[in-house]
């Protein structure tokens, strides 16, 4: 793999720092004062790296009056950069070490910081593929006389300690592997010595560690840790070999973070452990490497490794649990840059699918189900304010899926500005599944064309594509791009009355003459 290309774009990071990136990046250096003319040009660079400088922001240990104005001026560069660069950005957030002579004083100023940089975390907002870089939770991590140097400052510009070096270091390189990564969907979890300590089965309700003290209390984080995830978007279900009703009667009697309900499945029983999660799958129509498996056994990793090849394992420590605490946040697959409202509403829509599933087994006929759940479709067109949520479909979907191109923010805001980008809201009586569908039609052609997992089986399709075809009296073409995981859209276009043009073994072309 070729190396990419990191450009950083500050006066206070030096060479030597970059010394830790020269090995896996070509590294590129633009001092902060030429800000403007870096950001409105077109660089050939795969990712961006501003790193602030306080004497922008501050002056006689005060925030300056234009500090917010400065702000917004940098919003609008950053827009035109966007325009005329597919990079990755990653921008500091500011950390301050007032001096500590008048506390009063330093709170006013530290309150206006909070504010300044909430000023800085909403550019992630307003610019494609953007993220924060946030030194300043990792200056309050070490404390500020470990992050600081004020002679290094002061005589060579360069204010940060080595030990905060290797901090941000460590962060960029955990910010670019979140970019890069696809975020898995569900995270399944053992319960003995995993979401408590001890066994149920043997230790009975009060023997089990989920307390205030140790190791209790390293379980009591982990499970923290975990409704943290479901949160942020991530399923959370149970794989466990247990007696269902004893563990639902732990959950309803035991105070813990994690809730009964904060799980979508729970398969609680005496089967193969491969089985159930393969079951899990399926109920959830996701793909098996879509999926993260913890369990403190060393036999039931190794099995469900060697029975699912696809799947993510990871063994916890159950005679330390306190090792397991720093886990999620080195695993990029389960971090996020941006969190869109469906991630937030991820599992009440999973539980709600639950729901569909049960009206469905006692519906006599398809169009029978379909017709009860009273589906409301709503759409869009070039709605950036959707663009996050859009891009995170776009990578990420595979099965109803006709081209499976993937594309950054940037590209997709780039579509919206010339082209038409449909994103499709699907609601019915049990909730709204949210932005579950985008098309995206450039000159006339069907260049992508995906659905969500959770609206399929509805005929949903159909009505998307007669909204698409409402919008334009030109020929359309399209094409079906096959992969290991599309199959079963093969024939869509045929069945729309799109006419086959050509077929080879990576894809077919039509066409769609307008009546």
């Amino acid at each position: 793999m070729s190396k990419k290309t990191i450009s950083f774009l500050s006066n206070t990071i030096t060479h030597s720092f970059t010394k830790y990136f020269n090995k896996d990046f070509y590294v590129i250096h633009h001092n902060l004062d030429s800000i403007i003319e870096t950001l409105n040009s077109k660089t050939d660079t795969d990712y961006l790296i501003v790193i602030l400088d306080n004497k922008f922001f501050f002056e006689n240990f005060v925030i300056k009056s234009i500090a917010f104005e400065i702000v917004e001026f940098l919003s609008e560069l950053l827009k035109v950069f966007r325009k005329q660069n597919n990079a990755k950005i990653l921008i500091s957030n500011i950390a301050y070490d007032f001096i500590d002579i008048n506390s009063a004083l330093n709170i006013e100023e530290y309150k206006n910081l909070i504010l300044l940089n909430e000023k800085i975390e909403e550019l992630s907002n307003q610019v494609a593929d953007l993220a924060i870089l946030n030194i300043f939770n990792l200056a309050n991590r070490i404390g500020f006389n470990h992050f600081f140097s004020l002679s290094n400052s002061l005589l060579f510009q360069a204010p940060f300690t080595k030990e905060a070096i290797k901090l941000i270091t460590s962060e960029i390189k955990k910010k670019i592997d979140v970019f890069n990564s696809l975020r898995k969907k569900v995270v399944l979890l053992d319960l003995d010595n995993t979401l408590w300590g001890g066994i149920v089965g043997e230790d009975g309700f009060e023997g089990i560690k989920i307390d205030e003290n140790y190791p209790g209390i390293a379980y009591k984080y982990f499970q923290n840790q975990m409704k943290y995830l479901k949160k942020s978007g991530i399923v959370l279900c149970i794989v466990s070999k247990n007696n269902f009703a004893e563990i639902e009667d732990l959950f309803n009697n035991q105070d813990m973070p994690l809730k009964w309900n904060d799980f979508v499945i729970k398969k609680i029983n005496w089967q193969n452990k491969s089985q159930n999660i393969i079951e899990i799958a399926n109920e959830l129509n996701v793909g098996i490497d879509s999926m993260i498996f913890f369990d403190d056994s060393h036999f039931e990793i190794n099995l469900v490794k060697d029975t699912l090849e696809n799947i993510d394992v990871i063994k916890l420590d159950s005679n330390n649990p306190i090792n397991n605490l720093g886990i999620i946040e080195r695993l990029p697959f389960l971090n996020s840059i941006k969190i869109t409202i469906e991630d937030e509403n991820k599992s009440s829509q999973y539980l709600s699918e639950q729901k569909r599933i049960t009206i469905r087994k006692t519906t006599a006929t398809v169009d029978d189900f379909i017709e009860s759940l009273e589906i409301n479709i709503s759409y869009w067109i070039n709605n950036k304010s959707q663009l996050a949520r859009i891009t995170q479909l776009v990578n990420k979907t595979n099965q109803f899926n006709l081209t499976t191109k993937r594309y950054s923010e940037s590209e997709i805001s780039h579509f919206m500005n010339f082209n038409q980008v449909f994103s499709f809201q699907i609601k019915d009586k049990f909730g709204d599944m949210g932005i579950t569908a985008v098309v995206i039609v450039i000159d006339n052609k069907i260049d992508t064309f995906l659905m969500s997992c959770r609206i399929l089986g509805r005929k949903i399709e159909e009505k998307i594509m007669k909204i698409i075809l409402n919008q334009t009296t030109k020929p359309l073409s399209a094409e079906y791009i096959r992969t290991s995981k599309n199959s079963q859209v093969e024939n869509l276009y045929d069945k729309f009355g799109f006419r086959l043009v050509s077929k080879d073994k990576s894809k077919n072309v039509y066409i769609l003459e307008m009546q």
